[in-house]
C-alpha cells in the first residue's frame, strides 16, 4: 500500500472506471486523466489516493478527502471511493486500507472516518459494520449535477 503519484493517473483511472462497471454505472464517468493530476497532484490538491499490491500486481485504490463538521469542530476524512479487483477481494486488502486510512485520520487528529456505500451493495455494507463502523440509516445523501447546481445558482443574490 502506498501513495498514488501523478505518473500513476492512468492506473488510476483505469480502477476508478472498472469500480463504476462493478457498482452499474459505467457512463457516469467523466473523469479524466488531466482533472485527476490537477485535483489529486496540482498547486491545491483537492484530494488524496492511494494503491494497493499484491505480489507486485496492482489490486486496487482508494482516493479520500477531508471535510469539516460543526458537530465535532474539527476536520474529517471522507473515503470517495475504495476498490479492490475482484480477483484480490477476500483476502483482508479492504480492512488494511481502512485500517491505514483510520490511521491516517487518527494522525490527523480528525474527529470522524466517513465513507458512503450503494443500499444494495450488501456484502460491502456487512464487511463496515463488521469492523464496527455504524450504518446511518437516519441520513439520506442529496446530490445536485452540473447542470442542477446552475439553475440553482440563478437563486443566488451575489
Amino acid at each position: 500500500m502506498r501513495n498514488a503519484n501523478i505518473s500513476e493517473v492512468s492506473l488510476l483511472l483505469t480502477f476508478i472506471k472498472e469500480l463504476a462497471v462493478e457498482e452499474g454505472f459505467p457512463f457516469d464517468v467523466v473523469v479524466t486523466e488531466e482533472s485527476l493530476k490537477e485535483n489529486l497532484f496540482g498547486e491545491q490538491p483537492i484530494a488524496e489516493a492511494i494503491f494497493f499490491f499484491v505480489d507486485g500486481a496492482p489490486a486496487g485504490f482508494a482516493v479520500y478527502y477531508h471535510t469539516f463538521s460543526t458537530t465535532t469542530g474539527k476536520k474529517g476524512l471522507h473515503l470517495d471511493d475504495l476498490y479492490v479487483r475482484p480477483q484480490f477481494q477476500g483476502g483482508g486488502i479492504g480492512k488494511k486500507a481502512l485500517g491505514y486510512l483510520a490511521s491516517l485520520a487518527k494522525g490527523r487528529n480528525c474527529g470522524r472516518f466517513e465513507w458512503w456505500a450503494l443500499k444494495w451493495n450488501e456484502n460491502a455494507i456487512g464487511f463496515y459494520e463488521s469492523i464496527g463502523a455504524r450504518h446511518m440509516e437516519e441520513l439520506s445523501i442529496f446530490r445536485l449535477e452540473e447542470g442542477d447546481i446552475q439553475n440553482l445558482a440563478e437563486y443566488s443574490p451575489l
